[in-house]
């Protein structure tokens, strides 16, 4: 069934854009396209995993390609990815005189793993040496390869491979060089990558397998290679994905490519909550008020917990719906979740995958506080999360994340059975992935594919060496900054996680927003996954004339998704840029210069590029401070009106619940003062909340002491 599909895929892109069976590279468009070239058949492999990570690289990258298991056919295109080893017994030696006399006559030609002594004439090695006791890669920077463009953090110029605690992990490969270049040595200073200038084109060799960097990693079966669990950069997976861009971009001029950001933004941001406790569901509203006043749409994941166990109180009951309510009022999205929130739920001895059919009543899971859970399953907490949410508030719920993250091998299962089609599980550091991919069941690199796609979650309030306080959040907040930050380097997503429990922490994400760089596109988990899928969905060629180039879209794609937008390498060089379909009819695009000298083609405008730009509509200015802070008696609250306002200023206490009404009334518009005697409170942390007419309110913190 794999090859029929593949064949039909391949079929269907060679007719939709014409391209003739060429017996050399002589069309413009076909030298911007990479050709995958298939090996699962040539090397007996018992699964897709070799070729669906090559294929993921191209399609994360947004490089066009095509598949082929026709060495014959892939020697009509630019540049040739194999999807796995060349071995002794995988080629024809006719086949392999394809490849060496394509790559003489300027083709590009990147191979995993070289076995073969047949090739190392034109991979300029001598020998190779396999081992299992490797533990990292090391880029070889200073050499300014065209091929490193994106891999300018020190996370990425040396990617983990394994923990160096296993004595042996998976097995990889070093070179002895011999006319070749090493762009790249393992932590035992053999090499691990080469590249080699062969007649008119190059050749490039790689020590390490697609699988075991891609789709390993993905599904968590790494021999602990992150170097973070969360709230880190961790780019090992990410990296091998740019250094294959970087030489497609290296041998295509004006290379270009789909973007992997909204529109014509540098990076994404979701915001996501989990409402997981009694004090979050009290709580919640003061965010989703924030978020509204700033037109920003988050998704709050809830737990439906209904019973009352020795881990939590049955807080989702009939007082809990209203306040639901106010959130999906304010404009957000609700997701699940699940019903118990387990710290045992990823023990598949303590959770079977279960049976469809649970409800409220005949779903009866329970924890004691101690010991294994008893009665629960996998699809009993997926499914009547989802069904209790979609009937209290007649949603379609499409999102789910586990309880402590606890990521169960029938997870995906359960979720594609149930019919949510996002899942936000996994920490994008721990899976050394910040890209989303699609799942596949049984956590396993060789599962069936399901509906449901990973959207690791990046950023969080949850630090486990160290957890965030009333006192040291802005350092928190600064790690939050700095991981968004390497991110946008490479325009991957960003998804911040935060139990909105306390007033501390909405502060902390104030903070956070108000100090994002320009370039930031701010929307819903949901938003973003129906982004991404459209994404995915899209194929496309580009060609150069002169100084001008064509992007041509098949018009069964036609519209395309409003935020998917193309990249041109140095497109600010070129006089005209323009795109259309098969057929030449063309397509409305709005052109903006990106990066230094780039040009980014996107289909409408986003509204609002980062927190600045959504919050200064109808907004009148105020500026606050209390003194003295902390304070042991009287404190005076000292802020400037731009106008005459409406002041309401509050004091709330750590758990966000108003304690004092300070002041509601008009002011006049300058510098104003209100007074406030703390004696009647106990000392400790508390926030005092300036709301100015209908706009944002402003909550900061107030220390009393005695």
């Amino acid at each position: 069934m794999k090859k029929i599909f593949r064949a039909v895929l391949l079929t269907g892109f060679i007719a939709l854009f014409s391209i003739p069976a060429y017996t050399q590279i002589t069309s413009n468009t076909n030298k911007r396209i990479v050709a995958l070239l298939d090996l699962t058949a040539k090397n007996a492999e018992t699964s897709d995993a070799e070729f669906y990570s090559a294929k993921y690289i191209l399609k994360t990258a947004g490089i066009p390609f095509i598949v082929t298991t026709d060495v014959n056919v892939a020697k009509n295109y630019g540049t040739i990815l194999g999807s796995s080893r060349f071995d002794v017994t995988t080629f024809s030696t006719d086949e392999k005189d394809t490849l060496i006399n394509y790559v003489n006559k300027g083709g590009v030609l990147i191979a995993a793993s070289v076995r073969d002594p047949y090739f190392n004439t034109l991979f300029g090695i001598s020998a190779n040496v396999n081992s299992n006791t490797r533990y990292t890669v090391k880029f070889n920077y200073f050499l300014n390869d065209p091929s490193f463009k994106w891999l300018n953090d020190t996370m990425e110029q040396t990617i983990s491979l394994a923990k160096t605690t296993y004595t042996a992990v998976f097995f990889t490969r070093s070179y002895d060089l011999s006319g070749a270049l090493a762009l790249a040595v393992y932590n035992d200073n053999t090499t691990a990558i080469t590249k080699r200038n062969y007649g008119a084109g190059t050749t490039y060799a790689l020590g390490f397998s697609f699988r075991n960097l891609i789709a390993v990693n993905q599904q968590n079966l790494d021999y602990s290679a992150n170097r973070f669990y969360s709230n880190g950069f961790e780019p090992t997976s990410d990296a091998v994905m740019l250094f294959i861009k970087g030489i497609y971009n290296a041998h295509v001029p004006k290379a270009t490519w789909l973007h992997t950001s909204p529109y014509n933004s540098k990076t994404s941001l979701m915001i996501t909550h989990d409402v997981d406790a009694t004090s979050a569901y009290d709580t919640m509203h003061l965010y989703a008020d924030y978020e509204t006043s700033k037109g920003i749409k988050a998704s709050y994941l809830f737990t439906t917990h209904y019973i009352n166990d020795g881990l939590l109180s049955d807080f989702y009951n009939l007082n809990s719906i209203p306040k639901v309510q106010y959130v999906l009022n304010k404009g957000h999205v609700a997701g699940s979740h699940s019903v118990g929130h387990f710290p045992d739920f990823d023990d598949e001895a303590v959770f079977p995958l279960g049976v469809l059919g649970n409800t409220p009543s005949n779903y009866l899971p329970y924890n004691f506080g101690t010991g294994s859970t008893t009665a629960g399953s996998v699809l009993g907490e997926v499914e009547v999360s989802k069904n209790l949410l979609e009937n209290n508030f007649g949603l379609n719920v499409k999102t789910f994340r586990a309880g402590y993250l606890c990521f169960h091998d029938k997870i995906i299962n359960a979720l594609d059975t149930v019919g949510y089609t996002n899942s936000t599980t996994l920490s994008a550091a721990d899976i050394l992935t910040n890209f989303p991919f699609q799942q596949r069941k049984n956590r396993s690199v060789s599962g069936a594919y399901t509906n449901v796609w990973e959207f690791p979650m990046t950023i969080s309030d949850v630090f486990f060496s160290d957890g965030i306080t009333p006192s040291n959040y802005p350092q928190k907040v600064a790690t939050w900054l700095d991981v968004l930050n390497r991110n946008m380097a490479n325009n991957a997503p960003n998804i911040l996680l935060i139990h909105p429990t306390r007033v501390y922490k909405l502060t902390a994400m104030q903070d956070f927003l108000n100090a994002l760089p320009s370039g930031v596109c701010i929307m819903s988990l949901e938003t973003f996954a129906d982004y991404w899928k459209a994404r995915n969905a899209v194929s496309f060629t580009s060609k150069i004339s002169n100084d001008s180039l064509t992007i041509t879209v098949p018009s069964v794609q036609l519209p395309i998704h409003p935020a998917v937008s193309f990249v041109i390498d140095k497109g600010q060089q070129l006089t005209s840029i323009k795109a259309q379909d098969e057929l030449g009819n063309p397509i409305t695009v709005i052109k903006s210069n990106f990066n230094t000298n780039d040009i980014i083609l996107h289909f409408e405008n986003y509204p609002a590029l980062g927190i600045d730009d959504q919050s200064t509509k109808n907004e009148k200015p105020v500026f606050i401070t209390v003194s003295p802070n902390p304070t042991s008696g009287n404190c005076v609250f000292d802020f400037r009106l731009e106008r005459t306002s409406s002041i309401k200023l509050e004091l709330l206490d750590i758990l966000g619940n108003v304690v004092k009404l300070v002041a509601n009334k008009n002011f006049n518009e300058g510098w104003q003062q209100i007074e406030l005697n703390t004696t009647e409170f106990k000392p400790g942390i508390y926030f005092y909340r300036l709301s100015v007419d209908d706009t944002k309110p402003l909550v900061k913190k107030l220390i009393i002491s005695r």
